[in-house]
């Protein structure tokens, strides 16, 4: 038994006519009494009577009509189901990002994309190799991660860099490093390094002194005034520039940096991916702070 023979049983039983339900479902007459025979020979009954031109039901037609009737409607609300499923789907950008400048500029993306199309952006943060993962796996629609080689010889994402992530120090202005016009990373080796918020695996690799990670600005000055060591702080986040106990210097003239790009699967066909990807390079371009 098949879906089409019990639409065209259906069709014929409430017109009681085969060429009327021909005309209705755009097919020959031939083809619908051919599945009704198959049909028929299936269940071993007749299903219909012949009354001059018209045909009526028989009782088990009347029977197999009531159960098709519930079949065929389940299967309707099934389709439109999936149909409306797919359709959410397609609407739904999932962007993952790492720990960046990206966390400054996020309630301005969605935001934006948002006003433009009907479709939703669902933000999560994330490891950079777990995003990686997701956007290759399908999971992921955007990802905001830093650039790689491994990135870089995918030759089936879409990658656009977005800015250079530059980092600074604060020191206690007795401390000697203030002296130095551009210090070297080298310098901090005997330094009691703090960095205010955690610091990505390839930052810290460029820096052979250990880290101690510390999230709040208040104990970060307490640090700094009482000399007890430097605090390294990405270039977005500042601390009161108006002390005289400690000095802001730019490490920018350092390796401690790092690319910021935007990547996702060439295969991705959501309609709205484009204008994700575009709102996202937009709002890079108008903010100078990151570059």
């Amino acid at each position: 038994m098949e879906i089409k023979q019990l639409k065209y049983f259906v069709e014929v039983a409430r017109r009681e006519h085969i060429s009327e339900a021909a005309l209705e479902l755009n097919i020959a007459q031939s083809a619908i009494s051919r599945q009704i025979t198959q049909l028929e020979k299936e269940l071993h009954v007749s299903l219909f009577k012949r009354r001059g031109r018209n045909i009526l039901l028989t009782t088990e037609g009347k029977q197999l009509l009531e159960e098709a009737t519930k079949i065929l409607d389940q299967f309707d609300k099934t389709v439109q189901l999936f149909q409306h499923q797919n359709i959410l789907s397609n609407q739904s950008i999932y962007l993952s990002y790492s720990e960046s400048d990206i966390s400054n500029i996020l309630g301005r993306l969605v935001q934006t994309f948002e006003q433009q199309t009907e479709s939703l952006i669902f933000p999560d943060l994330s490891e950079d190799e777990t995003i990686l993962e997701g956007v290759l796996a399908g999971e992921i629609d955007i990802g905001i991660v830093e650039l790689t080689d491994q990135i870089k010889h995918h030759t089936n994402l879409i990658m656009t860099p977005l800015f250079e992530e530059h980092y600074h120090l604060y020191s206690n202005k007795n401390n000697s490093i203030t002296f130095t016009l551009q210090p070297q990373l080298q310098q901090l080796q005997q330094e009691n390094v703090y960095c205010l918020t955690a610091l990505p695996e390839s930052i810290k690799a460029k820096l052979s002194s250990s880290i101690r990670t510390i999230t709040d600005i208040q104990l970060a000055q307490y640090l700094l005034k009482n000399e007890r060591g430097v605090v390294i702080t990405p270039q977005t986040i500042s601390l009161d520039k108006q002390s005289n106990q400690w000095t802001k210097v730019s490490l920018s003239h350092t390796e401690l940096k790092r690319t910021i790009c935007v990547i996702a699967k060439k295969e991705n066909l959501k309609p709205d991916l484009p204008i994700a990807l575009q709102t996202i390079k937009t709002l890079f371009n108008k903010t100078s702070t990151y570059h």
